[in-house]
């Protein structure tokens, strides 16, 4: 038994909108484009870190180490960078990925660095991106919180 047999009155209504007000040619396409458009920030960053990293490569003392981690969970991904600034000061470039839950709006995040010597926080921007200009190099964990103390992704324990 088809959709059309069970119920004649949504098969009417299907094909009244479909004489009516009929789907754009091209809409899957331009719907497909836009949603591509929508990372496009991220990956331009992303590629122009990765650039400057390059060509500043022959001016830093190569004893400088650079180092990327990535944790990822069910629904999220983030993305650290690790630089040295200055003896045992690092400075953390950080980038979060989520999937919507459907309805387009995803709470505001705040990062926080839990260190041996403290605690840092830092608000993750609109396109997921947050940092730490300087922070003492060591043991190291980041809580991603949402709203209230609990935090909605934890990373394991990670040297910087």
């Amino acid at each position: 038994m088809n959709a059309s047999e069970r119920d004649p009155l949504l098969d009417a209504v299907r094909r009244l909108y479909t004489e009516l007000d009929p789907v754009p040619e091209g809409l899957t396409e331009r719907v497909l484009v836009a949603l591509a458009v929508d990372d496009l920030d991220l990956e331009f960053e992303l590629l122009t870190m990765v650039h400057r990293s390059q060509q500043l490569a022959g001016v830093r003392n190569g004893d400088d180490q650079k180092l990327v981690l990535e944790f990822t969970a069910p629904g999220l991904t983030v993305m650290l960078r690790v630089s040295p600034v200055d003896g045992d000061l690092r400075r953390i470039d950080g980038w979060v990925t989520r999937t919507t839950d459907g309805k387009g709006e995803q709470p505001e995040l705040t990062a926080s660095l839990w260190q041996e010597a403290g605690t840092a926080t830092a608000p993750v921007g609109q396109h997921g991106r947050f940092e730490f200009a300087s922070v003492p190099a060591g043991l190291s964990r980041l809580d991603l919180v949402s709203t209230g103390d609990d935090p909605e992704f934890r990373t394991t324990l990670f040297e910087i």
